[in-house]
């Protein structure tokens, strides 16, 4: 699942916005930098309530993520996203790749939809701001602390996440999500971040029908997200 669905998991299961943030933090490392990601970590004995919070956060997503890519919420959507794309016909490179991603931020967009866009902005808002002392530190014990990364790279980084956070407490990243050109603009994003040319405007006007298509088949899915007893075994 996407970010969002993860932080509200997250943080109705573990009882504070801190963790929420946490669980989003393996996804906005990568778009960050692809290469720092979640470790086997061994938590310090001592660590203060925020970073407490924000890795708790972050096996959440973990262990939440190993169910959701087992389960048929998943592997059904994201083979019904791979054949409508495929009957869509689009040009671009590699685009069934994305079906993956797409039927994710689909569920968010649906998320998004079902709770409200006010009331999801503000809970970043307030889960970044509660957990904004640790995020550093986490993403140091989690990668940096345990591969050799040069100066520059740890800054460009930390860059990086500044902008991140500081454009999702904005709001209009999110907004997009609830619909399909909001989406296919996102996944235009990616494809830039993994070095693919954009799609053509006639192919993102296609996307944005596919992804509009599965925003309508995401209500029962997401539902069935919610109401799951457990979504970290």
């Amino acid at each position: 699942m996407n970010f969002l669905l993860h932080r509200h998991l997250a943080a109705r299961d573990l009882g504070t916005s801190a963790a929420g943030v946490g669980a989003m933090l393996p996804d906005l490392w990568r778009m960050a930098d692809r290469r720092v990601r979640p470790s086997a970590l061994h938590r310090p004995e001592a660590v203060s309530p925020p970073l407490g919070a924000l890795l708790s956060g972050v096996e959440h997503h973990v262990a939440a993520d190993r169910w959701f890519h087992a389960d048929t919420v998943f592997v059904d959507g994201e083979r019904e996203a791979t054949q409508l794309l495929r009957e869509a016909k689009i040009s671009a490179r590699r685009t069934l790749l994305f079906a993956h991603i797409l039927w994710e931020l689909c569920l968010d967009g649906e998320l998004v939809r079902r709770e409200g866009f006010d009331r999801v902005v503000t809970a970043v808002r307030e889960g970044m701001r509660e957990a904004a002392p640790a995020v550093s530190e986490s993403a140091e014990l989690h990668h940096f602390s345990r591969v050799a990364r040069e100066p520059d790279e740890r800054l460009a980084f930390q860059r990086r996440m500044g902008r991140i956070c500081g454009e999702l407490t904005r709001g209009p990243w999110i907004e997009g999500y609830q619909t399909g050109e909001g989406i296919a603009a996102r996944v235009q994003g990616v494809r830039a971040r993994v070095g693919l040319e954009p799609m053509s405007s006639d192919d993102e006007a296609r996307f944005a029908d596919v992804a509009r298509a599965l925003l309508g088949r995401a209500v029962g899915p997401v539902e069935r997200i919610l109401a799951a007893t457990s979504v970290t075994g």
